[in-house]
């Protein structure tokens, strides 16, 4: 017999845009539940018009509390969890449905999928990362961390990857400065409180950067690893953020060094490569630039942690193309130039690039 399945999501205020996705879910789940923590608009009225069960809780400025209670009213055999700002275009739909009819059973306890939450201007993904998206109710496991939440699986449970399907993550710009307003004050407080964690410190660092905070947010980062003896992928995101954040006030000799512990940390991803690239480019340092922007081109795109998309595309082609005519070399640089052209956003800059180095070659 196929799965029952329970969606389970929070929400406040967010009338504009909960009417979509629990209208692309309704002929996947089998029960809609939604915890409300405190909307004065019409979300609630909303909710309820689409089929979907409503309950209250008295917002404590806690995200994996909130979430634990929709969890608590979820009936079905596995358990899809959703933000109201989340959009799940047609095919994925189909490959969900499809793994509810034919793959959740009593013998896999959750579904990793691709979380997609940044996106430029056409639509094309900047940032993803796996996130346990169906959870079978019977495996056990809980939401844990008050901010940034994540939900933590029995030390035994089976997980199965799915990193073809996605769901994207569509949060409108005026949401999105409240939201990082509201997150600032969370870690802010959570700090005041004394909580040390690494993981507050390195999300503290993330928000501090997001508000231009450069300077702090780079202390925030050497505070997660003093902290930090054990988790090699936060500490590689936590020196790329500081290696960022030295990027954007131009500190490029702090950035390389920055860029340079990283890649002693985790070799294997492409987007410390692409940025010490990109220094070096800015540097005027060709030589030393290509070998790193080349094993960008070598990476493949890992199952864990946040993922800059374009690092493992079209951009390590690009500023490689830039690279190559620095140093006089044009045959590379439109061979380069054209391994960037299917990818990159901005097809102009590439033809008006490879005709710049087409004149120079003669």
């Amino acid at each position: 017999m196929p799965v029952s399945l329970s969606l389970a999501m929070i929400v406040k205020n967010e009338e504009r845009v909960l009417g979509r996705i629990l209208s692309q879910v309704a002929g996947l789940c089998d029960e809609l539940v939604v915890v409300d923590t405190g909307s004065t608009d019409g979300t609630v009225a909303l909710a309820q018009s689409l089929g979907a069960q409503v309950f209250h809780f008295d917002w404590i400025d806690d995200f994996a509390a909130a979430r634990n209670e929709a969890f608590s009213h979820c009936t079905g055999d596995w358990i899809l969890w959703l933000d109201a700002d989340d959009l799940i275009t047609e095919a994925h739909g189909q490959a969900l449905l499809a793994l509810k009819q034919s793959v959740l059973s009593d013998q896999l306890d959750a579904v990793v999928c691709s979380y997609e939450i940044a996106f430029d201007a056409n639509g094309q993904c900047l940032i993803s990362m796996p996130r346990e998206r169906l959870l079978r109710r019977a495996a056990g496991g809980c939401w844990q961390f008050p901010i940034h939440e994540a939900f933590v699986l029995p030390e035994n449970a089976v997980i199965l990857e799915r990193l073809d399907i996605a769901i994207e993550h569509h949060k409108p710009p005026e949401y999105r400065e409240r939201s990082v307003d509201r997150n600032l004050k969370l870690l802010e407080a959570l700090i005041e409180r004394g909580d040390h964690s690494p993981r507050t410190w390195y999300y503290y660092g993330k928000e501090l950067r997001h508000h231009g905070l450069l300077a702090e947010a780079i202390a925030a980062f050497s505070r997660h690893l003093e902290l930090n003896d054990h988790e090699r992928i936060s500490a590689y995101q936590a020196m790329h953020n500081a290696m960022g954040c030295c990027m954007e006030l131009e500190r490029y000799e702090e950035a390389l060094r920055w860029g340079h512990r990283a890649l002693a940390t985790d070799g294997r991803r492409a987007e410390v490569l692409m940025d010490l690239g990109v220094v070096y480019y800015r540097l005027g340092r060709y030589a030393e630039a290509v070998p790193v922007l080349v094993a960008a081109t070598a990476c493949q795109k890992p199952g864990v942690g946040l993922i800059v998309e374009d690092s493992y595309t079209w951009k390590p082609y690009h500023y490689l193309s830039l690279c190559y005519e620095g140093l006089g070399d044009y045959p590379k640089a439109i061979d380069a130039a054209l391994k960037a052209y299917p990818g990159i956003p901005d097809k102009a800059v590439i033809r008006d690039n490879i005709l710049c180095f087409a004149r120079k070659l003669g």
